[in-house]
């Protein structure tokens, strides 16, 4: 074996460097051309790209901006009405929906409910389920606070989703029986529980609660977290059975406790009376299925007493059904108009009143304040417009959309808004309530009724 090392077995080394050298300098030529194309391709085809992409985010944004200018008569119509008597806002909606029938209708959505990726949903709850270091809640919790969250993204307090055991409740109150303390509450503008009016001799009354206390805590819970249903739902309860409600009171200092026994009891549609005078005082607690029938019963009985002029009180009335609102206002009401309903899609309908109801001919007030929304404000704004009756009292509450209730499977409720209400004279009730002929204030602790008073004298001086 030779292990002896020959030159003749191997190139020359000044060939094998000269080759290296070739070598390295194909390779930075193909280097080179590489980067040259890539640059020049990048050059030419990037101007198109981004050109594309601005395009693109231009288009979706100028549907954004439809969008928004689809919505804005009704929103702007809305906020403009807080000064009740500004017209502009609403003049714009009445020809944006009677000139340009098209625009009325809302942009579709660019994409689907459908398409919401609920894969990333369970994805973020399983990491909580895995790795939680607390108690997490059952899964019906889970759902609900999910779909109360989605819908807070409408910025709309009356499209809301209401759990199981509050719809329940909700329906009984629509039965005119209710379990509970006898109290009217509302949410205020500022998130606060207000007892709006105790029923008379029911046991908030009897309690001592007043109008105008807030509600801070019910059986020592805050209810600064709750949401207005939750607070109804701990207040409700079965009768025989004790709430304890934390109550702050103007001018008192210290939150008062107040515990009262639950009990079932009849809320009355209607109570009346006849005034000195011979005036017929009817007031509406609620428009229920039966208001209407009872309104015409307590007015048909005061004018065989002898009465000869009406006081309608709406005060305190969160309304109800809008085919009551319509029948109430065509009582008083010749032929003409009591409301418009109105929404993006395209809808105008006009709902009218008749002539040849019973209270038509009478001279007649109404009577309204804060706690008149809805339903009532329906039949203020068009006794008003109309120019049927004087209001006296405060400035109703400016709840003047429409909402379809639907019963879900699980026995919760969904409500919608899909319209709003503007009165005869095309004014926006929503978020700006009806403010009164006659604006007369109560003080919190009056003992005199003086709304009430203000409207005997204009009566008696007529």
């Amino acid at each position: 074996m030779n292990d002896e090392y020959t030159p003749t077995n191997q190139p020359p080394r000044t060939n094998r460097t000269l080759l290296f050298i070739v070598a390295i300098a194909g390779l930075l030529l193909c280097v080179a051309t590489a980067v040259a194309g890539f640059a020049i391709g990048r050059a030419t085809a990037n101007q198109e790209t981004i050109t594309e992409t601005l395009t693109e985010l231009r288009e979706v944004t100028r549907e954004v901006e439809v969008t928004r200018e689809v919505e804005v008569p009704v929103v702007v119509g809305s906020e403009a009405g807080e000064a009740p008597a500004a017209s502009s806002a609403d003049d714009a909606v009445e020809s944006e929906v009677e000139s340009s029938p098209e625009t009325a209708e809302a942009a579709p959505r660019l994409e689907e409910v459908d398409e919401i990726d609920f894969d990333l949903f369970f994805e973020a709850w399983s990491l909580v389920e895995e790795e939680y270091d607390g108690e997490i809640p059952v899964n019906n919790e889970i759902l609900y606070s999910a779909i109360e969250g989605s819908l807070d993204t409408l910025d709309d307090e009356y499209t809301r989703f209401i759990r199981p055991e509050v719809a329940a409740r909700l329906r009984e109150d629509a039965g005119g029986s209710v379990e509970g303390i006898g109290a009217y509450v509302r949410e205020t503008e500022e998130g606060l529980f207000e007892i709006v009016r105790p029923i008379p001799d029911q046991p908030a009354d009897l309690a001592g609660l007043l109008p105008g206390d807030i509600v801070v805590a019910v059986d020592g819970v805050s209810v600064q977290d709750l949401s207005f249903d939750e607070v109804i739902l701990r207040v409700r309860g079965p009768r025989g059975t004790e709430v304890t409600l934390t109550i702050a009171r103007p001018d008192v200092e210290e939150p008062l406790d107040f515990t009262i026994t639950r009990v079932r009891f009849e809320i009355l549609t209607v109570e009346s009376e006849m005034l000195e005078g011979n005036i017929a005082y009817i007031k509406l607690t609620t428009f229920d299925q039966t208001a209407t029938e009872k309104t015409v019963e307590a007015l048909q009985t005061l004018l065989d007493q002898g009465a000869e002029s009406v006081i309608f009180d709406l005060r305190d009335n969160p309304g109800g059904f809008l085919n009551q609102s319509i029948s109430i206002a065509d009582l008083f009401l010749t032929d003409s108009i009591v409301l418009f309903e109105r929404n993006n899609s395209g809808l105008d309908q006009v709902f009218r009143a008749d002539d040849g109801d019973v209270g038509e001919g009478l001279p007649l007030v109404v009577l309204v304040n804060a706690g008149s929304a809805s339903a009532s404000e329906i039949v203020a704004g068009a006794i008003q417009d109309n120019g049927r009756a004087v209001l006296i009292g405060d400035v109703t509450f400016g709840k003047g959309s429409v909402q379809q209730v639907h019963q879900l499977s699980d026995g919760s409720e969904m409500r919608v808004t899909i319209a709003r209400w503007y009165t005869p004279n095309n004014n926006t009730i929503d978020k700006a309530g009806i403010t009164p002929d006659v604006v007369v204030e109560m003080e919190f602790d009056a003992e005199v009724d003086i709304q009430l008073n203000e409207a005997i004298e204009y009566l008696q001086g007529e």
